[in-house]
């Protein structure tokens, strides 16, 4: 597995330090895998820099939330594996609903 972030200069040329830590935050917790945590930039930060934002400085860094997905990723053991079910709602935010699946269930499960 492998992943690559680039920051590109021209958006970024007038971009403060929070701006540019959080952008770089935000683009390496995809490659690790992570979801937007929101993706409405006018609400209120979650302090985490998978969250869509207009006001970085409260979110250049990974939060709670995203450590606890990362542990579900990679931390599972071989009998369990990780189900993620993602749905964009009308209102434009979404949810995220996190399920385990044991061996005997895989079959089930993949028909999902």
């Amino acid at each position: 597995i492998s992943s690559v972030a680039k920051m590109n200069e021209y958006y970024l040329n007038k971009a403060d330090f929070d701006h540019r830590r959080f952008t770089m935050c935000h683009e390496i917790g995809h490659g690790f895998g992570l979801p937007h945590t929101d993706e409405n930039p006018y609400n209120k930060n979650l302090n985490d820099c998978l969250d869509y934002t207009d006001d970085p400085s409260s979110n250049v860094l990974p939060g709670e939330v995203n450590m606890i997905k990362l542990q579900e990723v990679y931390l599972a053991t071989e009998r369990e594996k990780r189900l993620l079910r993602r749905v964009e709602n009308k209102d434009g935010s979404v949810t995220e609903t996190i399920g385990w699946m044991i061996n005997e269930d895989k079959a089930e499960a993949s028909s999902l």
